[in-house]
């Protein structure tokens, strides 16, 4: 079963705001552009609109810039999201969600909360301390 074309855009919207978020140096593609200017409709243009806005420079501001836009983003895509921000936002709350694959479903639990698979109904995923690099070093992260 195939996505709507409307949540695909979105979906790619998303997921490239967060690597931005990250840090990750991309330049904006054309085709996931396009495509959520197409079909992610207005949500998607002002998005878009937003992001074109934001100064590059300097990286760790235009960083805070894009995060704000990607919770303005999914707060406004989905009443599911903006619940979800709106109880857990928190910068040490992580909240996810991940597909039932094993009979045993600690194997599952695992998989989540080694950031390993996605959330199987597109809900958004809160995890603001990703990036925190106590997550390799500190014993109580690992698991």
């Amino acid at each position: 079963m195939s996505l709507p074309a409307d949540r695909t855009a979105l979906d790619l919207l998303d997921a490239y705001l967060e690597a931005l978020w990250d840090g990750t140096d991309l330049p904006l593609p054309q085709g996931p552009v396009c495509l959520a200017a197409e079909g992610g409709g207005e949500l998607a243009h002002w998005a878009l609109d937003q992001l074109r806005r934001i100064p590059c420079e300097p990286k760790d501001a235009f960083a805070r810039q894009v995060g704000s836009l990607l919770t303005e983003f999914r707060w406004r895509r989905s009443p599911w999201n903006a619940a979800a921000l709106r109880l857990l936002d928190d910068t040490y709350t992580f909240a996810a969600t991940g597909p039932r694959r094993h009979e045993d479903w600690a194997h599952d639990v695992h998989a989540v909360l080694h950031r390993s698979v996605p959330d199987p109904r597109g809900w958004v995923r809160l995890d603001w301390d990703r990036t925190n690099a106590a997550r390799h070093t500190v014993p109580a992260y690992r698991s």
